[in-house]
């Protein structure tokens, strides 16, 4: 896996609090006006791993902290920081 890219921001949110490095968030304007934004991630050797626990539902993080980066997260896309 080169790179892992998703526009789910809460597997955003669990991949940062495992560790993982987040490069700029990308933006696509869409035909309905809306911006979609990607979350890249850079390859990992563990990245997978992590990302089917989550899909799973096996995912382990301490909640306040996840919540803390998931505001985090929606607080720069709707300020369209990269």
């Amino acid at each position: 896996m080169e790179q892992f890219l998703t526009t789910d921001t809460p597997l955003a949110a669990y991949l940062i609090q495992s560790g993982f490095t987040l490069l700029p968030i990308r933006y696509e304007q869409k035909p309905n006006g809306k911006r979609q934004a990607t979350f890249t991630f850079a390859s990992s050797s563990d990245l997978a791993s992590h990302i089917d626990k989550y899909n799973r539902g096996e995912a382990v993080v301490n909640v306040a902290l996840y919540e803390h980066t998931k505001s985090s997260l929606i607080d720069r896309l709707m300020r369209g920081l990269p």
